[in-house]
């Protein structure tokens, strides 16, 4: 190291703590969770991805395997389509035999110059799954446990970059002489279960350790306790000095209860710990300087060997604070990030041709920096199929079904009857599993009954609520856009709608479908008009654009019909309308009022002086 350049360290160093033990931990766990040949997609991936896999050598380059691997993930994540794709559990021979895969990896070799073909890419794919996965599958005994090892070990010496570092190298060879021993075993042909094996080789590493390469006669000496008897240092360093690390004691005896060694006057506990203190009181007598390391806290204390050199030194001195103890300490200082992206010119001129949306308009209300990331760098959060799916995906999947159920009624009457819950529900276990099917656990059932349960009282409400009396379906899932004049200019709008309905009495109403718990319906009008026009006053009010730019849109295409939108929620049924039938007939004053406010965001937004900057409660974050 660059501070002590002779060092020796003979305790050795643990196989368990080795990344080639990590690999061994997750090609086990692989085994273990697999459902017949079919492996756990994130087991499988967890594999591949170790370094010592990603970067075999079964080419000529490492880069191909790299390139393989990413490419098997980015299809079984998402990142990349195929037939595969978001399936919870995977077979080799389905990733083998995917022809997207090869398809993207053809397309990615021929520019880097990299001759390969079809049949080679599918043999390493092939060649990778028999080492980590197929010649694992069928260990029934120790004889064949040693022939996986052997083969595999030796594998990784030959194409792992495992030869570069000594200590792998060391620790492959522990492993091979763990092989030789379950190869030897008078036994070894015995049956056991996978899982046992499987322990029992764990058990086997875990009390194995490799030895470092020091220079025992000179320089700094890193010893366990007991190999330090019969040595003098000048300066001692004896870290992690807390009860239970030292005296470090065994309480469980495996084969005789404590209570009968201690009737048989044979207290080992006491024994072992007399001979600790005497090596430990013996190594800090005979050096010139001696540092005492521990913790303090609620879970650990300082061992009771350093109580009694304390204790010694109180009565030495007759006072308390005999002993002085240094207390290190790391002066941390916590600053407030203050993130500003300054607007450019061109960043101007794209906002304005920009085209927005009610919840582009919300985000920037929210955060601008996310708004910053989002809709002028257009990045996005890359979503992973193997994922739960969270509330946003199953919001997505019901607005789906619900589209697809009610198109047959376009510019109709909508009839629930049975016919249509019949053709209803079918339609839902089809599109669930093609959703869900793939990516979810054993508690599938659970969301689908809940799922099933909600849409069955969202028919029964539509079938019988007086006030869901809807004469026709005007547009399901429907694109519309618009030019609003501002005072900083014609700003173009886009929208997708849930659902726009002509109602039994003509008024032509938004229906936006919530399937979660948020309330985005604004305050009163009075509280709109009255608040201060900053970022977080306008949040707090209006909540979200979405209804009012849905209002506006309909009081400039229907002025000589009654409108109103509403939000649906899905969960309590309840349709909450944006202005009751008294208002109707200021609709341009409340169009204005909603108007006003976006126009002071928009102008914000497209301000130069006005930076993008975090939001208050993000900085204390």
């Amino acid at each position: 190291t660059t501070l002590v350049k002779d060092f020796n360290i003979s305790m050795g160093y643990p196989l368990q703590r080795s990344s080639l033990f990590t690999l061994f931990e997750l090609i086990f766990k692989a085994q273990l969770s697999k459902k017949g040949h079919r492996y756990y997609t994130k087991d499988y991936l967890k594999v591949i991805r170790h370094p010592f896999i990603k970067n075999l050598k079964l080419l000529e380059d490492e880069t191909v395997t790299r390139v393989i691997v990413h490419k098997i993930e980015e299809i079984l994540t998402g990142k990349e389509k195929a037939n595969i794709t978001g399936s919870l559990f995977i077979e080799l021979h389905d990733i083998e035999k995917c022809d997207e895969l090869y398809s993207l990896l053809l397309d990615i070799f021929t520019p880097m110059n990299i001759q390969i073909a079809k049949p080679e890419l599918i043999s390493m794919v092939q060649a990778m799954h028999t080492l980590v996965f197929t010649s694992w599958e069928e260990i029934c005994n120790f004889k064949k446990l040693a022939e996986v090892l052997d083969t595999f070990v030796n594998v990784l010496i030959e194409k792992s970059f495992m030869e570069r570092f000594p200590l792998n190298l060391n620790i492959a060879m522990k492993i091979l002489t763990i092989k030789d021993a379950f190869a030897t075993l008078s036994f070894n042909e015995e049956e056991f279960s996978t899982e046992e094996l499987f322990k029992i080789f764990e058990g086997e590493i875990s009390r194995e350790i490799v030895a470092f390469i020091g220079s025992p006669l000179k320089g700094l000496q890193i010893l366990g306790l007991f190999e330090t008897r019969s040595l003098n240092f000048e300066n001692v360093i004896v870290l992690d000095v807390n009860e239970g690390a030292l005296p470090r004691l065994n309480i469980y005896e495996p084969l005789i209860p404590r209570e009968v060694m201690i009737s048989l006057n044979l207290d080992r506990l006491e024994l072992e710990e007399e001979i600790q203190r005497y090596q430990f009181m013996r190594l800090i007598s005979s050096a010139d300087q001696v540092h005492l390391v521990y913790q303090e806290s609620k879970d650990k204390e300082k061992s009771r060997f350093v109580e009694e050199l304390v204790w010694e030194k109180q009565k030495q001195l007759k006072k308390m604070d005999a002993v002085t103890v240094t207390r290190p300490r790391f002066e941390v200082q916590i600053q407030s990030q203050n993130l500003e992206i300054k607007k450019t010119p061109e960043m101007i001129q794209a906002l304005k041709k920009h085209k927005y949306s009610a919840s582009s308009i919300n985000t920037y209300l929210r955060d601008p920096i996310e708004f910053y990331y989002s809709y002028v760098l257009g990045l996005r959060e890359q979503e992973d199929f193997l994922d739960e799916p969270e509330s946003k995906h199953i919001g997505t999947f019901i607005h789906e079904i619900l589209q697809h159920s009610f198109l047959p009624f376009l510019n109709k009457t909508v009839e629930i009857n049975a016919k249509f819950r019949k053709n209803f529900f079918e339609m839902f276990d089809l599109r669930f599993a093609q959703t869900f099917g793939q990516s979810l656990h054993s508690d599938a059932f659970l969301l689908k009954s809940v799922l099933t349960e909600r849409l069955s009282r969202f028919l029964d409400n539509e079938e019988n609520n007086l006030q869901r009396r809807v004469r026709q379906i005007l547009y399901l899932e429907n694109r519309f856009e618009e030019t609003i004049a501002l005072s900083c200019g014609n700003i173009r709008f886009g929208y997708i709608v849930d659902r726009v309905d002509e109602m039994a009495d003509g008024t032509i109403m938004i229906i936006d479908y919530k399937s979660g718990s948020s309330d985005l319906m604004p305050k009163a009008i009075a509280s709109i008009e009255s608040m201060e026009l900053s970022r977080s006053s306008i949040l707090e009010n209006i909540k979200s654009f979405q209804i009012p730019l849905y209002f506006h849109y309909l009081n400039q295409r229907f002025k000589d019909q009654p409108i109103n939108a509403a939000l649906y929620n899905l969960r309590t049924l309840e349709v909450r309308q944006f202005i009751d039938a008294k208002r109707q007939s200021q609709r341009e004053e409340i169009n204005n009022v909603f108007l006003r406010v976006l126009d002071h965001v928009m102008n914000e937004i497209l301000n130069p002086e006005i930076p993008f900057t975090l939001t208050e409660q993000k900085v204390l974050v």
